[in-house]
């Protein structure tokens, strides 16, 4: 009895991958495995219930069953049955999107110790992800371009490795990709144009800033969104002023914050560009401008290129 549950969806696939090659004869796969969506008790039963082919034990995979994550709840009749799933059966409820921990059908498989949490990579397990998957593609990453590559287009695992396959068939002369690569062919996240946007803003880049916003909604992003994006920009920026102030190790503040070494870099050297009272005030100006959009005081349209001017005011010199 298992559930796999999380974020991470590629690792619930591949651990999913290497259940069925561990429990499944080769040629008698689909003898021996059932695909259930939203079946009845009576049907799942009847699947756990059914004898393996020449194999020791059945595979019987449920696929986001709605009383794991929607508003049903499972029945009586199968968490009484749980417990007594034959051992010819493996019974796995395979959730895409998270399970919902207070239901009583995952407290009752947690209660057998089947509960399976893919968490989202971080640090130094991401990194040596996106390394290893180039390295399976035939290509070398040093950890730094690793870094990069993560901070450019996020941490969902899928997404990396469709990046990671367009980064290795480009430029097949050489082993090594570089951040130059990353840069030239990588499709940046949401969360990296908002810290461009945000670094142009700091640096003093008015017009690089206007051109990517403007850029950003183009691509149709939420503009509610983005300024929640930018709000995190700057309270991590805050984050560190704060930490700074507290005579807190950069190797402290690194791991406190949850960053990768180079996103890290980036974010001190944001905050070095401002002082505290301009960071706190700039963090007022998103809280304040987010409250207003959603209590329908302010427009959504146009709000947001408000409040980049704004920020562009407020960079003056204390």
């Amino acid at each position: 009895m298992l559930l796999f549950t999380g974020v991470e969806d590629h690792l619930k696939q591949e651990a999913l991958s290497a259940l069925r090659k561990a429990l499944l004869p080769p040629g008698l796969e689909d003898l021996n495995e059932t695909l259930l969506e939203n079946p009845e008790t009576d049907a799942l039963i009847a699947a756990a219930e059914t004898i393996p082919f020449m194999a020791d034990r059945r595979l019987v995979v449920i696929r986001d069953y709605p009383p794991l994550v929607g508003r049903a709840e499972a029945d009586a009749r199968l968490l009484e049955y749980l417990p007594q799933v034959p051992p010819t059966a493996l019974l796995l409820f395979y959730c895409v999107q998270p399970a919902v921990k207070t239901k009583k059908i995952v407290k009752a498989v947690q209660k057998l110790n089947g509960l399976v949490e893919f968490e989202a990579l971080k640090g130094a397990a991401l990194t040596s992800f996106v390394t290893d998957a180039f390295r399976a593609q035939g290509r070398e990453c040093d950890a730094r371009t690793a870094e990069f590559l993560i901070f450019t287009c996020g941490s969902d695992t899928n997404l990396l490795l469709t990046e990671i396959a367009k980064i290795a068939a480009y430029r097949t002369d050489t082993p090594a990709v570089h951040p130059d690569d990353v840069k030239a062919l990588a499709t940046p996240s949401a969360e990296s144009n908002v810290f461009q946007m945000v670094d142009a803003v700091v640096s003093g880049q008015d017009a690089r800033a206007l051109r990517l916003l403007r850029d950003t909604l183009l691509d149709g992003d939420d503009p509610v969104r983005l300024l929640g994006l930018l709000l995190r920009q700057f309270r991590l920026m805050q984050h560190v002023k704060i930490m700074q102030y507290e005579k807190r190790s950069p190797a402290d503040m690194q791991s406190l914050m949850g960053l990768s070494p180079y996103a890290f870099q980036q974010y001190l050297r944001q905050a070095s560009l401002w002082s505290p009272r301009q960071i706190r005030d700039a963090v007022r100006l998103c809280l304040d401008t987010d409250l207003g959009i959603k209590s329908g005081r302010l427009p959504q349209k146009g709000t947001l290129e408000t409040v980049i001017l704004k920020l562009f005011l407020s960079r003056k010199p204390d």
